[in-house]
């Protein structure tokens, strides 16, 4: 049984395409009557077929499409496609016999040119838009017109309805240039922009902005390539600056925002949590001389609970303030000494236990920035009366209270590699 065949037009090269039952295309290579088959499930043709039946349902007669019967128009100007057979010059055969099966119906003539060599590229194909809300779709055709003047700017493409639609290059007069697919006058689909700076912009857009995938080259060697909405970064995203730094993780209206990872151009690396483009939550900072801090940030600085480790063995763990080592916390010497109380500033300040493993014996005294002056007895320091009783029963109870296991780095740390 003869398939209906319609034929799309594109600039001025022709579309023939086969809408069958279970909405494929099948498209005819007429230079080698080769049939180049997609399995690809298109909404665009599932409504060009509604749009069809439609125009249809409203003839009393076939043959009143173009109010002339199909057969005046010459044989050579249509292509047919038969269910039992792929050879073009027999289905012309049968057409010249009058054997045309009366279930064909004839949409478009179509219509030949020098430059209808072969079938564009199935991703030509794949980036053809069909407007879904126009109904005038197939009384339309897309033209094609070069050196158009739009407001402050020359045109050369594909339009529609008088608007700028399908592929086409706009270029203004400040040497700014867009070239790639518009619809209804604005850029929409894949397209690259150059700016007048030398930036470029490569990537998906939707009305005239960056929306989806894109990459943003800049002139001075920077690079982001991620996701966009609405001309910001938005989403998953790499970025790379010219000094050699580079973060990788994730967007937010164009700050970084959510878990992401930094490096600087010195080999410094940051591994956490980020806010309004700062560092904001629990995070691993990497030092290149060896230290680490595993712990709590806000506002790029160290605030909360964290840990902190030199290269050469030391340890801090306990409360941060302001980027500064202050609250309640223990330091361990790489010789095995420890200090746990209270700090200031980043340094010993008020009440603290100054254990010496070599002594076995744990003393309490009183730091003023980071000075000791005088030792207290335990059994003062347990009267209740004592001034400094209460910051003795955080030091007793520091090692119960302080709870560290959220901060290990393997609960913070995320894999970005997928």
């Amino acid at each position: 049984m003869m398939q209906r065949c319609y034929i799309l037009k594109k600039k001025t090269k022709v579309k023939e395409a086969i809408l069958t039952k279970q909405s494929k295309i099948i498209l005819i290579n007429k230079n080698n009557n080769s049939l180049l088959s997609m399995n690809k499930n298109l909404n665009k043709i599932q409504y060009l077929q509604r749009q069809i039946r439609k125009y249809l349902s409203s003839k009393n007669n076939q043959n009143k499409l173009f109010n002339r019967p199909p057969q005046t128009k010459s044989k050579n100007n249509y292509l047919y496609l038969n269910s039992n057979t792929d050879n073009i010059n027999e289905l012309e055969k049968n057409i010249q016999n009058n054997n045309i099966n009366t279930n064909e119906i004839i949409i478009q003539e179509k219509i030949t040119s020098q430059n209808d060599k072969d079938i564009e590229t199935q991703d030509d194909i794949d980036k053809m838009k069909l407007n879904q809300e126009d109904d005038s779709l197939l009384n339309s055709e897309i033209k094609y017109v070069e050196n158009l003047r739009v407001n402050n700017a020359v045109y050369t493409g594909e339009i529609l309805n008088g608007k700028k639609h399908g592929k086409g290059v706009q270029i203004w007069d400040d040497g700014a240039k867009y070239e790639g697919y518009w619809e209804n006058d604005k850029s929409n689909g894949y397209g690259t922009f150059y700016h007048t700076d030398g930036d470029v912009y490569q990537g998906y857009w939707k009305n005239n902005r960056a929306n989806g995938k894109g990459v943003y080259i800049s002139s001075d060697g920077g690079r982001y390539e991620g996701y966009w909405i609405d001309d910001v970064q938005n989403g998953f995203g790499t970025e790379k600056w010219n000094d050699g730094s580079s973060y990788v993780g994730n967007y937010n209206m164009g700050k970084k925002e959510g878990y992401g990872e930094y490096e600087w151009s010195n080999k410094n690396k940051y591994r956490g949590y980020w806010k309004d483009n700062k560092l904001c939550g629990k995070g691993v900072y990497d030092y290149i001389d060896g230290k680490k801090y595993i712990g709590e940030y806000n506002n790029n600085m160290k605030e909360g609970k964290g840990k902190y480790f030199w290269a050469d063995g030391k340890i801090y763990f306990g409360e941060f303030h302001n980027d500064k080592k202050e609250g309640i916390g223990k330091y361990i010497w790489n010789d095995g000494r420890v200090y746990l109380g209270f700090w200031k500033l980043n340094k010993q300040n008020g009440l603290g236990r100054y254990t010496n493993e070599n002594e076995n014996k744990d003393k309490f005294g009183i730091w003023v920035e980071g000075k000791r002056t005088q030792w207290i007895e335990e059994e003062i320091l347990n009267d209740e009366n004592n001034e400094f009783y209460n910051e003795y029963q955080q030091i007793l109870n520091f090692d119960n209270n302080f709870d560290a296991d959220d901060l290990e780095e393997e609960k913070i740390v995320q894999d970005l590699s997928n």
